[in-house]
């Protein structure tokens, strides 16, 4: 057995120490990216924690530019793995997937193909591009699993587990992400800058009542209790699940929710109306061609380097309300990760550990036989059972909170 992991970022930190904490299952692990020195800083931490299981496998880096279609079929024809798990940026995901297809490989990602403010990918869209390739797994024989993080993936899990059990319809669900961590930055954040400010900078899309609503971003608001980190405001955003939400699971409403702090939202803000999240090209007094966004990443802290000294938790989960048995219900089914903990088992902060332990987790049941049917598949698609019972024992518990009715 062998994998083929792609990407070696934050996610890519943590797929790669979960990965190596169960090679008695996955085989030999390559770890790729176009700056092979991430690669090998990863394999560097992974034996400084000792989490290579069976120090027989192995656990080696290569380099490769994902844009090079040939280059790309080459590595994976020759890792030959019998899995490419891909914890790359949102964008390299269809050229990842038609190599996948052509050398009819079993494939996993996190997150949708798009960055969702771009027009024809926003949410209405996302997938799209993704959703394309079904027929073209299912001639080559092979397994896809898409959005297999946490949000999405996780959050989509709870909402099927709901759906299944403890709902017979629903009214709403709303997904829920707040990091109650401190980073001891000004500004940061915790994962890619280019792909976590494009995440945030468009408008919010929201589904209700079958049709897509479109909203200034940050306009919608509200206050939730939270398990364990309390009270919390929350914003309305556009996000990967929301649309596989809408195709898969029945519901009048279904929205993403996540938390800022006004300090973030504060120097965001500026960011914005001075033109430093965006990607238009400017050329400089100096004649040098630049764009502000990508400069930006490059002048933010490398989400890794956070890690060691990160404190407090994140909760994140899915708020569903609807009836049962007749009877009106609400119910919040949540984890809490602890960014300390996350760093004390794999040198990384826990965004990235709630990102790339359900990946993995995924990747066990493909390799077991329970999420491998032939075909293009979203988490909600897949038995919420099997995955949740295993996740705890790669990383994550979950817990599931009843609520007042309103």
């Amino acid at each position: 057995m062998s994998v083929l992991q792609i990407g070696a970022g934050g996610v890519g930190w943590v797929i790669a120490h979960k990965c190596a904490q169960n090679n008695d299952v996955f085989g030999d692990i390559t770890i790729a990216s176009r700056t092979i020195a991430k690669c090998d800083k990863i394999i560097t931490s992974v034996h400084h924690r000792d989490n290579l299981k069976d120090k027989t496998r192995s656990l080696v880096s290569r380099q490769i530019n994902v844009d090079n279609k040939d280059e790309l079929i080459a590595l994976i024809e020759e890792v030959n793995p019998d899995l490419v798990i891909n914890a790359g940026p949102p964008w390299v995901n269809v050229a990842i997937m038609a190599a996948c297809v052509a050398t009819k490989t079993a494939y996993l990602d996190t997150s949708v193909a798009t960055d969702l403010c771009s027009e024809g990918q926003q949410v209405p869209e996302a997938y799209d591009p993704q959703w394309a390739f079904r027929e073209d797994f299912v001639k080559a024989g092979i397994t896809g699993i898409l959005g297999a993080g946490f949000d999405p993936g996780v959050v989509s899990v709870f909402a099927t587990y709901a759906y299944k059990h403890l709902f017979d319809e629903i009214d709403s669900i709303d997904v829920m992400d707040v990091n109650a961590g401190d980073h001891g930055q000004r500004f940061a954040t915790n994962f890619d800058p280019e792909t976590n400010m494009l995440e945030i900078l468009g408008d919010s899309f929201y589904y209700e009542n079958k049709e897509w609503h479109q909203v200034p971003c940050h306009s919608r608001v509200m206050e939730f209790d939270f398990p364990v980190v309390g009270q919390q405001k929350v914003y309305s955003m556009a996000h990967d699940e929301v649309r596989s939400l809408a195709e898969f699971i029945p519901a009048k409403r279904i929205e993403f929710w996540m938390g800022f702090s006004d300090n973030y939202l504060k120097y965001f803000n500026v960011m914005r109306d001075i033109g430093l999240l965006s990607q238009v090209p400017v050329t400089t007094t100096d004649g040098i061609t630049v764009e502000p966004l990508k400069v930006l990443k490059a002048i933010l802290p490398d989400p890794t380097s956070l890690a060691s000294g990160y404190t407090g938790k994140t909760c994140i989960g899915t708020w569903v309300r609807g009836t049962k048995a007749g009877k009106p219900r609400s119910v919040f089914v949540y984890n809490i990760c602890d960014h300390e903990e996350a760093y004390k088992e794999v040198e990384h902060q826990a965004i990235s550990y709630t990102t790339g332990v359900p990946a993995i987790t995924a990747a066990l049941l493909y390799f077991q036989g329970k999420w491998s049917d032939v075909g293009l598949f979203n988490v909600e698609q897949l038995n919420p059972d099997d995955f949740l019972d295993l996740m705890p024992r790669i990383g994550l518990k979950w817990e599931v909170q009843e609520l007042d009715c309103e």
